[in-house]
């Protein structure tokens, strides 16, 4: 419920008891509160049009949610709050004590997409033993939440476990409804399953005896747009008409298809690399390893040796990269693509066994 301060000349409306007013002596002026985003002004003397919703759409909410004002406005208190409304192109909070605070609603948009297409660190969503997304049906792929990397002791967690006892299972499944119901439910949090180029329709069943159809009628042959099971994806695929009036062009998007199009491109890089060798076999080469974090306030260790004398030269022909600095998880990204700019090729550590003493002194 909002209240109008009473002063001259004003009148005030509340949604439980209705008009109210003040017999003044100057012009009369009206304040409309409506749940449909329209007010309207009126005096005596001029007509004014102004927007107020005391009621936000579910596409509003998670827009002018106390974190996306927190990330737009760094100084925001996102405590002692008692309702949030939007005025005109503003976010209007109005605090326990009555006080408001008015804040640019562009630039809280733009806060929460900015913050839906983040890039989260490297090892973040990578499976067992370094694995990436797993080729599903219908064009869709099975990611990992990284597990194994979280903690020095991750990949004894219940989730890491059950991602190396499924990891080559899912592809038996071939509803997406059960493949989503085990890797997203109460008991476990495997990962998602993704779709960063439209699902396709699943494949029928093929009759040898009738005519071929690339496309038959009436069927589709794909979704183009992208998909993602997590909460944050279907929350904008429910509500995108809404958040399509709110934001010009809007596309539901996740933190997972911003990482699989990252990991993409740095497959892509590193065969581009590659296929420019005229032997395909590199002598330039990386070899990295990680150790994760030892609790969950620090960060991990990214160690990387380089040489010039191919994958599988011997440890003496193996240089440590910068050795007096420091590398953790948000390094890894940038480290890769540069060292692939320079013309070396990135291998795991772990599949070059005589690397692993000097690994173990590190």
């Amino acid at each position: 419920m909002l209240l109008a301060t009473p002063c001259a000349g004003l009148a005030f409306f509340t949604e439980r008891i209705g008009w109210h007013a003040w017999p003044t002596s100057g012009p009369s002026i009206v304040i409309h509160f409506t749940t449909e985003a329209r007010t309207l002004i009126s005096s005596s003397n001029s007509t004014q049009i102004m927007q107020l919703q005391t009621e936000l759409n579910p596409a509003q909410a998670l827009i002018c949610s106390r974190s996306n004002i927190r990330r737009a406005y760094a100084d925001f208190d996102d405590t002692e709050i008692s309702g949030i409304y939007l005025r005109d192109d503003n976010c209007v909070v109005v605090r326990c004590d009555g006080s408001e605070q008015t804040y640019d609603l562009t630039l809280i948009k733009t806060a929460f997409q900015q913050y839906t297409h983040r890039l989260k660190d490297f090892f973040s969503y990578l499976g067992p033993n370094y694995r990436g997304p797993s080729v599903w049906h219908n064009n869709a792929y099975v990611m990992f939440k990284g597990w194994n990397y979280t903690h020095a002791l991750g990949h004894l967690t219940s989730n890491a476990k059950l991602q190396q006892h499924w990891a080559d299972k899912f592809i038996h499944l071939s509803d997406p409804n059960k493949v989503v119901a085990l890797l997203q439910n109460d008991q476990t949090d495997l990962g998602h399953l993704v779709a960063p180029d439209g699902l396709r329709s699943a494949a029928r069943p093929i009759d040898m005896e009738s005519d071929l159809e690339e496309n038959p009628s009436g069927v589709q042959a794909s979704t183009p747009e992208p998909y993602c099971s997590c909460g944050s994806f279907q929350r904008q695929l429910l509500n995108v008409s809404l958040f399509q009036q709110e934001i010009e062009g809007f596309k539901p998007w996740c933190i997972h298809l911003t990482w699989f199009h990252k990991y993409r491109e740095l497959l892509c890089k590193r065969t581009e690399v590659r296929n420019a060798l005229p032997s395909g076999t590199p002598d330039k080469c990386v070899a990295w390893w990680y150790a994760p974090p030892q609790d969950h306030i620090s960060d991990g260790k990214f160690v990387l040796l380089h040489t010039k004398s191919g994958a599988q030269a011997p440890l003496t022909h193996w240089r440590t990269y910068r050795p007096k600095e420091v590398f953790s998880q948000e390094h890894a990204w940038d480290l890769f693509f540069n060292m692939m700019e320079a013309g070396y090729v990135p291998f795991p550590g772990t599949a070059l066994p005589q690397l692993q003493s000097a690994v173990k002194k590190k």
